[in-house]
């Protein structure tokens, strides 16, 4: 089996471990998936001891499906921790911040804060032209979602492209 055959075997399996995914859980649990999938599909340029997911704010949901779906799960043979975050300090000691509801104001000081930073930022709400790298929409009642590439390469993360191929591309 060629480099292709192997890549695309891999891109059909993504796609449909998330839909499967979506027919057994919560939307929240689908998204917290989806997170997982980010990371796993993002070369990040730094080497951390412990692979830290943050939650913004006060959204419980969000933090406990990712407690569900990610316990016992490793992102390059890294222990996963998922962590609380009510304001914006030590933000950027996380590769990933999810923000499932992030007022406009919050959202452009937290933008501002990370310029230069390593940090994923995903909005459960549809913010890519906003300043958000990834955010979640519905579509056709599938969740799907948007990536905006070039802030993706100003944060220094490589997305492959068999993620931007399930993106839709801002």
């Amino acid at each position: 089996m060629g480099i292709r055959q192997l890549y695309f075997c891999a891109l059909v399996f993504l796609a449909s471990s998330i839909q499967n995914l979506h027919a057994q859980n919560s939307e929240s649990e689908l998204r917290a998936a989806y997170i997982f999938n980010f990371a796993k599909y993002i070369k990040w340029p730094t080497d951390h001891q412990t692979f830290v997911i943050g939650v913004y704010g006060t959204d419980t949901e969000a933090f406990d499906a990712l407690e569900r779906t990610l316990k016992g799960k490793k992102i390059a043979g890294k222990e996963i921790q998922i962590k609380i975050f009510e304001t914006f300090i030590d933000i950027a000691s996380c590769q990933i911040l999810y923000c499932p509801d992030i007022e406009n104001k919050r959202l452009t000081t937290l933008l501002e804060m990370l310029v230069g930073k390593s940090v994923l930022l995903v909005t459960k709400e549809d913010l890519v032209k906003r300043g958000a790298m990834i955010s979640f929409i519905v579509e056709n009642d599938k969740l799907r979602f948007k990536i905006k590439k070039d802030a993706l390469d100003r944060a220094g993360l490589v997305p492959t492209e068999g993620l931007l191929r399930l993106a839709i591309l801002l």
